[in-house]
């Protein structure tokens, strides 16, 4: 996923406040509190795991030390502390939110929770226990907090939302800037041993596609033609045509950005051939995206996800600034006793599997604090 901006201004009126720093003594098993939620200090040190993660996407470099470079004009560690502790108050700005408009999880969306969080924390439990976070944080901070954000993102921007975007408008977005496209793909290296083919299989399969490009753009063959002759040809069972839509103009595009640059050389029902990423390549062709538009509309999970692109920055925004002036007790010397260099060990095997879930959401964040340190 499975990535927003501004909600009702009468909302955010109440939590839009000047921040407050407790004298916590040497209490480290919480980091923010509003009078309705306590968040443990485990969250915070996630979001600060997750900031240093994201940071390596950001800096100029990422082969040197992450650490002694800027991230938007930041010193990288000023700027992973500022979003951790942004991205904790914001698990107390959506509970509010969640309250203030009358929400409440289903019981199907808290399995949903708990299935998510059993699922990412099988594989990054071992790293987030050494950082003092515990399961039970991860899931408030991750699960929890992004199942609450699209719930409070459904009751601002969708059917009968306090700020309702018209299907006239989603669709308008659509024709704007998404692609319709269709596409039938090959490795180009061994998927078991990341091998790459050798130079004459990569030179027939280059001949191969571009040769069904040829027919496709002469109108002698449709994109299912070509598959199914490369699935003859490769003994590929698997060999299908996969038919989407996306929007290529944002950070969260989900489709390399190739597809998008390639595209816009195409006229609807051409066909090109590209490499993406070292990993494949693709046979991709551009289809009319008025051809979709009312049917994508109509499908309620379709129409919600281009509502979500449509508005996603604009309501990250919202929540953003309402986090930055919450009206927050802030436990400071437990925050301050952890630093973005504590990170600095960890090995790139770690940051990949938290990236994993760091990437559905936009931002992550979830932990709970040592045995020392429990919540």
């Amino acid at each position: 996923m499975k990535t927003w901006k501004k909600c009702l201004a009468a909302v955010l009126s109440l939590v839009m406040m000047v921040s407050a720093t407790a004298c916590s003594g040497t209490d480290k098993s919480w980091a923010v509190k509003s009078e309705n939620l306590t968040v443990p200090i485990g969250a915070y040190i996630y979001n600060l795991y997750s900031a240093y993660q994201q940071a390596y996407y950001m800096v100029e470099d990422a082969t040197q030390p992450v650490l002694e470079q800027t991230v938007e004009d930041q010193d990288a560690a000023t700027w992973m502390k500022d979003f951790a502790l942004r991205q904790t108050k914001s698990i107390l700005v959506i509970d509010d939110m969640m309250r203030d408009m009358g929400l409440s999880l289903t019981e199907d969306e808290l399995q949903q929770v708990s299935d998510q969080t059993d699922s990412f924390w099988g594989s990054i439990s071992t790293a987030m226990t050494e950082y003092g976070v515990a399961k039970s944080s991860f899931n408030l901070a991750y699960a929890d907090y992004y199942t609450k954000f699209t719930k409070v993102f459904d009751a601002t921007y969708g059917p009968g939302g306090t700020e309702e975007v018209s299907d006239e408008d989603v669709k308008d977005y659509y024709l704007t800037n998404y692609k319709a496209f269709s596409y039938v793909m090959a490795p180009i290296i061994d998927m078991t041993t990341g091998a790459s083919l050798s130079d004459d299989e990569l030179s027939q399969l280059d001949t191969e596609f571009k040769g069904y490009a040829s027919q496709i753009n002469d109108g002698s063959m449709t994109i299912q033609d070509a598959a199914d002759a490369y699935k003859a040809s490769s003994g590929d069972d698997t060999v299908q045509v996969y038919t989407d839509a996306a929007d290529f103009s944002g950070e969260t595009a989900s489709y390399p950005l190739e597809f998008g640059t390639e595209l816009d050389t195409l006229e609807n029902g051409k066909a090109s051939v590209i490499d993406v990423q070292g990993l494949y390549k693709v046979l991709l062709v551009k289809d009319d995206i008025n051809a979709t538009a009312d049917e994508r509309i109509s499908d309620e999970t379709s129409r919600t996800s281009i509502l979500q692109t449509m508005k996603q920055e604009e309501f990250q925004a919202k929540i953003d600034d309402a986090a930055d002036s919450y009206n927050a007790t802030v436990n400071q010397s437990a925050i301050d006793s952890y630093q973005p260099d504590m990170f600095v060990q960890e090995t790139s095997s770690v940051a990949a599997s938290t990236d994993e879930t760091s990437s559905q959401e936009g931002t992550d964040g979830s932990g709970e604090e040592t045995s020392s340190e429990a919540a």
